[in-house]
């Protein structure tokens, strides 16, 4: 190429059309600036126009070597930095709106996680407290009928009506003989006697049945308040290891959410120090993995049953997992 072809082309944008390379070159810049306006749904379209050009550049540059045609080759050496370097441009966007767009996600996903989390203990609490008070309804109207038949064993276990002593008999023996012998006047006074005697007799066993019968329900109300209160206190104690254990999970989700976040902007580092070098990588495969390790949810210390020793040691408080309350 002499020097008035090379003052005809001073940016190096246009090539001779003499050879079809240079001819595919000139095409290009009409491509580029159509891809200047695209929006960014066809960013991948335009990148992939650029690698098209590049091939396209790389072998004219080859064939102008071979033909001795130096100046052309440079230029065309020259345009092919530039759009590299324009790809470049074009990838590292690519790259950090894709990374933006995973912190979002990787976001989103952890709130979503918290929220579940949240929803599904407010749910298993509630579950608790409603079986709670139901077992403690369940056992007021237990202590209810039991009241009820004590009282109904009363007259078999401390009879109403007293047993005479042999004293008040022999008065009444004697009431009876002298009233048959026509003593009239002594068994009156015996008779005094003996309803004197009788009245004394029923009062104090009335007052020892009634004394008897109040130790007795209080005994019976203080069974049913140990009860009660070893009820309540396992109920508490399962509440609490219910407390534990959420606020165990809820750490272990937040750990697991900041290592994956730890991960993420490594990978995005890594990614960047790659696209500066020029190298290629995958940047779905690490993505699964990551969004797979973030889904992942523990073992609760209920679905793994009783390896936890303190699992054990709360085994009668603990609040079961799903529906089974039946420890209490």
């Amino acid at each position: 190429m002499d020097s008035q072809d090379l003052n005809e082309n001073p940016d190096g944008s246009r090539y001779p059309a003499s050879g079809q390379p240079g001819a595919k070159a000139e095409g290009f810049n009409d491509s580029k600036n159509h891809n200047e306006d695209m929006d960014d749904n066809q960013q991948d379209e335009g990148e992939a126009d650029i690698e098209e050009f590049i091939e396209i550049l790389e072998e004219h540059c080859k064939n102008c070597e071979n033909e001795g045609k130096y100046v052309e080759a440079e230029m065309a050496k020259n345009r092919i930095k530039e759009l590299k370097e324009q790809k470049k441009q074009m990838d590292l966007e690519e790259l950090m709106n894709r990374q933006q767009n995973e912190n979002i996600e990787l976001e989103e996903t952890h709130i979503l996680e918290f929220n579940n989390f949240n929803q599904d203990w407010d749910k298993r609490m509630n579950a608790f407290q409603i079986h709670s008070s139901t077992l403690i309804k369940d056992l007021e109207q237990k202590h209810i009928v039991k009241h009820e038949k004590w009282k109904e064993s009363l007259d078999e276990k401390i009879p109403a009506k007293f047993k005479p002593s042999s004293e008040l008999l022999n008065l009444r023996r004697i009431q009876i003989s002298l009233a048959k012998q026509k003593e009239y006047k002594e068994a009156h006074q015996v008779q005094i006697r003996s309803q004197k005697l009788e009245k004394e007799e029923k009062a104090r066993y009335e007052e020892e049945r009634n004394g008897k019968i109040m130790k007795s329900e209080e005994k019976l109300f203080q069974q049913q308040d140990n009860e009660m209160e070893a009820l309540r206190k396992r109920i508490i104690a399962g509440e609490n290891e219910q407390k534990k254990q959420r606020a165990l999970e809820l750490e272990r989700m937040f750990q697991r959410y900041q290592n994956v976040k730890k991960e993420l902007e490594n990978q995005h580092k890594m990614e960047r120090i790659r696209l500066e070098k020029g190298q290629t990588f995958d940047p779905n495969a690490s993505r699964m993995s990551r969004m797979s390790r973030m889904s992942a949810r523990p073992k609760t210390a209920s679905s793994r049953g009783g390896q936890r020793s303190s699992a054990k040691k709360h085994r009668a408080a603990a609040p079961p997992s799903n529906t089974g309350y039946g420890r209490f």
